[in-house]
């Protein structure tokens, strides 16, 4: 693919229209330091603001005076004397970045470190030649005091930190609606490398609607960051400390904080129970019922000896399940309760029960290419499935639905999926829409000329379901011709209530043989393969309603001998 060529200062013109943006959809949240940095940044010359968002756009606040060039800034000395009376940067100085340390000394590699600081002794240096740079930075830090490492630094090269860091950064975090994209989603659409859905600024709203809604998101992405740093260093006790004084204080988060938030929680649980902390796990694991939580803290119950609560709590499980995993797993913890002895799991049921065939050991390492092979060998079609074909089914059923701008899921111009497309209330908002538009197909051809027209017309655009490869259309329109029609609108009907979890868990392999005409969709599993819940659950759904499915257990033929593992 050919690469469009960028203008010189194209990340000046990105800059600038994120500032525009960030004006008209959130202006009635900005505070007066942020209105401050926005009057300042227009006073600076155009290069100047060029520079400053070369800053802006690197990782970390220190920058090196001597290592700056930039070819399309011709006086860069003239430029950071600009930004320097303005305020947007500021000489080393002991007392107002005592907090910045680190980064301080960053900004120097590791021989550097040791031939600055070498002087205290010859044992001093030979230790600090061993280090690597995060211990050598500790050290130093133990070794000399801020104003003395300044001094260092300053003497070495002169060194800058960039100001209004969190001005610049909160304003791409409002347009962006979190701090993981950054700029490069401007360069990947304009060098043609990414095809977005095509918006009018006008259509598309601010993700968040008040100041609080915004500081809350913001708190938790902190607090995700602050969790990642501190279980590498941290001793477990102490982190659930920390958590639960947070959870004690945090008090109640806007929603729109609130699904990263009950990530949080289970990533710090997870780790609790992983390191053996059962009841401080179970305890954070119970400040939220989002998946697995409750599966989870069935375990963790059960470890603890606990078990009438670990009953209580499965058949909550099984009378309202979230989903696959939930369900099977409470039934299967049951089971094994009510008969006092070693029980099947439902899935090692449904895998026992299933047909069965020999194949080349060659194919051990690539067991579903084997079973395509089988079935050629036997005159059939067969291709790889899984959830490609699905989910390229419904993004092209439901593309419209998805990307309309209209229910207020579309904040930037940048994005890949409405920002509600995994959360619980994304079919609650569509649920007329999804069944209008299912009713609204006459008959498999009506079906398939309407998906044919999204796949042309969307062809190559950036988003969660289709990717866009001829083979893949050729396979679901296959599927649409052989599976039958009301059939295929409840499995999508199906997917659309919980896409976080019934996008995936499909069968591996969609044969079919138009001499016999017949098809199947084949879930492959070699003899050290296990079935999941959720294959099971759609491979259950699928005899419900008629859709040809099956498991297929392989064993190996080496030598004209059937061998078979356990």
């Amino acid at each position: 693919m050919a690469q469009n060529e960028l203008p010189p200062k194209y990340y000046l013109e990105y800059f600038n229209y994120v500032l525009d943006f960030v004006q008209e959809k959130y202006r009635h949240i900005l505070n007066e330091n942020e209105w401050r940095f926005l009057r300042k940044y227009y006073c600076l010359s155009e290069d100047a603001q060029c520079l400053f968002i070369r800053f802006s756009n690197r990782r970390g606040l220190f920058f090196r005076v001597n290592k700056l060039s930039y070819s399309e800034l011709k006086d860069i000395p003239a430029l950071l004397n600009e930004l320097l009376e303005r305020e947007f940067i500021e000489s080393l100085n002991p007392e107002k970045h005592q907090t910045f340390s680190k980064e301080m000394l960053n900004v120097l590699n590791t021989k550097e470190i040791v031939a600055q600081f070498s002087e205290l002794s010859k044992e001093k240096t030979a230790q600090y030649r061993k280090l690597k740079k995060d211990e050598l930075v500790e050290v130093i830090l133990q070794d000399f005091s801020l104003e003395e490492i300044t001094k260092k630094l300053n003497a070495f090269e002169p060194i800058i930190k960039v100001c209004f860091e969190y001005e610049a950064t909160f304003m791409k975090f409002l347009f962006f609606g979190n701090r993981y994209l950054d700029m490069t989603e401007f360069v990947m659409r304009d060098m043609g490398l990414v095809q977005f859905e095509n918006y009018d600024d006008d259509k598309l709203v601010a993700r968040f609607n008040t100041r609080k809604d915004a500081e809350d998101k913001w708190l938790i992405t902190d607090q995700n960051d602050l969790f990642n740093q501190l279980k590498d260093t941290a001793p477990p006790v102490e982190i659930y400390d920390w958590f639960m004084n947070f959870a004690d204080t945090v008090g109640e988060l806007s929603e729109v904080a609130k699904p990263s938030y009950e990530r949080l929680i289970i990533k710090i649980a997870t780790f609790l129970e992983k390191n053996k902390q059962l009841d401080e796990a179970l305890t954070i694991y119970r400040l939220t019922e989002q998946v697995p939580s409750r599966e989870r803290q069935v375990r963790t119950l059960q470890k603890l000896n606990h078990i009438d609560e670990a009953f209580s709590l499965c058949q909550q499980m099984i009378e309202f399940p979230k989903n696959a995993d939930e369900k099977f797993y409470a039934i299967d913890f049951l089971n094994k309760l009510n008969t006092k002895k070693r029980t099947k799991k439902s899935t090692t049921s449904w895998l026992h029960q299933a047909e069965s065939i020999t194949i080349s050991i060659d194919f051990r390492h690539q067991v579903e290419m084997g079973v395509v092979d089988y079935y050629h060998n036997e005159g059939k079609l067969a291709v790889f499935a899984e959830n490609h074909l699905w989910r390229a089914f419904f993004g092209l059923v439901f593309w419209d639905i998805v990307f309309d701008p209209s229910l207020v899921a579309f904040h930037h111009p940048f994005q890949r999926r409405p920002s509600d497309l995994y959360l619980p209330d994304f079919y609650e908002k569509r649920k007329d829409m999804i069944i209008s538009h299912l009713e609204s197909f006459a008959d498999v051809q009506d079906l398939l000329t309407y998906m044919g027209e999204r796949y042309e017309s969307k062809f190559g655009i950036a988003n969660p379901f289709v990717v866009w490869l001829e083979e893949i259309w050729m396979i679901v329109r296959k599927a649409v011709e052989v599976v039958e029609f009301e059939a295929m609108k409840k499995i999508l009907h199906e997917m659309s209530k919980n896409l976080v979890e019934n996008l995936r868990g499909f069968p591996d392999l969609f044969m079919w043989d138009d001499i016999a005409d017949e098809y199947c969709f084949v879930e492959v599993k070699s003899p050290t393969d296990n079935l999941s819940n959720q294959q099971l659950s759609w491979l259950q759904y699928f005899e419900e309603i008629g859709v040809k499915a099956k498991v297929l257990r392989v064993y190996w033929r080496e030598n004209d001998n059937l061998e078979i593992e356990d």
